[in-house]
């Protein structure tokens, strides 16, 4: 009926996200009876996009195989299941905040951007420069001489942290109207692996990223799932020490029984099957992980393991993944990233390449 209007059930998306069981987190949303718009395409000038990824991998390598017959690690479990040749490590005299600043310096090399459009400077670390204070989004807005109407936070997620920057950065511009913002991840994780620690010590390498996220940009980004187990954040944390631990194990069991539901979710959120996927992007924890997930969902060819020679970067991981589907010709246009671990966490969403016209 004209003009009339009824509430109904509709999933939470974009700046509202979905979590957990789609089926029990649900919102009543008034909508017109003229037809459903669960999942309608949002105009693409209007929606907000990826439009370029710069990242910075430090040229120092630490070659696994020559460490893994100390540590009892076979030549089998590193190939087969680590999957890491060799692990980028940042020099010496490089922080947090240097990572960030060349990621950066390479986005902008890649696609320059008036820093008068800039809407929000997004830093995603657990392992920040010093102790923490200041932050170390302001370290980089700093020493980029960017002008002060830029806010600059950081977020402290581990390797989860990209897909939820995504949705903080999108739904932070939304709130201000902004035309663009900068998400980036610098987590060197060399500050805490213990090099003794047979579970940890050839899993983790530095790098960083540097995201653009504008108003129509040329990756849409669609509706997103997250949760958190926080009865399973022991299988991941520092000791006194500040060295980290981790029950390999379980959270391989954890990621195995999780991350696929969390994937279907997403699907199901953005009215897509996994045939409708051209890539799949998941975070980098390891050979076995990613290929075990890839499994499970049933895409194992369209499922990319790029971190052999860099080792998993934590929050890096897929957007230094990602940028090969970005910037390359493989013809992908829809494009699934899930991202999850500390906390234990994780988040998914989907982005859409679009064909911007002449």
């Amino acid at each position: 009926m004209a003009g009339s209007a009824k509430l109904m059930t509709a999933p939470i998306h974009n700046a509202a996200f979905a979590s957990g069981d789609a089926e029990d987190r649900r919102i009543e949303t008034p909508q017109s009876t003229s037809g459903s718009r669960e999942h309608q395409t949002p105009d693409p000038a209007l929606a907000y996009g990826i439009t370029e990824i710069g990242v910075y991998i430090p040229a120092q390598r630490l070659p696994t195989a020559a460490r893994a017959p100390e540590l009892g690690i076979s030549a089998d479990t590193l190939q087969n299941r680590i999957g890491f040749t060799a692990l980028a490590r940042k020099a010496d005299g490089e922080d947090t905040s240097d990572l960030a600043f060349h990621a950066v310096q390479d986005l902008l090399r890649r696609h320059p951007i008036d820093p008068a459009d800039i809407g929000c400077l997004v830093v995603i670390t657990q392992n920040p420069d010093g102790s923490g204070i200041p932050q170390v989004s302001a370290l980089l807005h700093g020493r980029l001489g960017w002008p002060p109407h830029i806010p600059a936070f950081d977020l402290s997620l581990g390797c989860s942290g990209y897909v939820y920057g995504l949705a903080v950065v999108s739904g932070f511009l939304s709130t201000l109207n902004a035309k663009a913002g900068i998400l980036v991840t610098a987590d060197p994780y060399s500050k805490i692996v213990d090099p003794d620690d047979r579970g940890t010590a050839l899993l983790f390498g530095d790098g960083a990223s540097a995201t653009l996220i504008e108003r129509g940009g040329a990756w849409r980004l669609g509706r997103f799932d997250f949760g958190t187990a926080g009865d399973h954040a022991h299988c991941l944390r520092t000791d006194a020490r500040q060295r980290l631990h981790m029950d390999g194990r379980a959270v391989a069991r954890f990621c195995l029984r999780e991350v696929p539901k969390s994937i279907q979710r997403t699907l199901a959120l953005n009215g897509l099957r996994m045939d409708d996927v051209d890539r799949v992007v998941l975070h980098q924890g390891s050979r076995c992980i990613v290929e075990d997930i890839g499994k499970a969902i049933g895409a194992e060819a369209k499922t990319l393991f790029v971190a052999q020679e860099c080792g998993n970067t934590a929050s890096s991981s897929v957007p230094i993944a990602l940028r090969e589907v970005i910037g390359g010709t493989n013809g992908a246009k829809v494009t699934l990233l899930s991202t999850f671990g500390i906390g234990m966490s994780w988040g998914a969403t989907v982005m859409t390449h679009i064909q911007k016209g002449p």
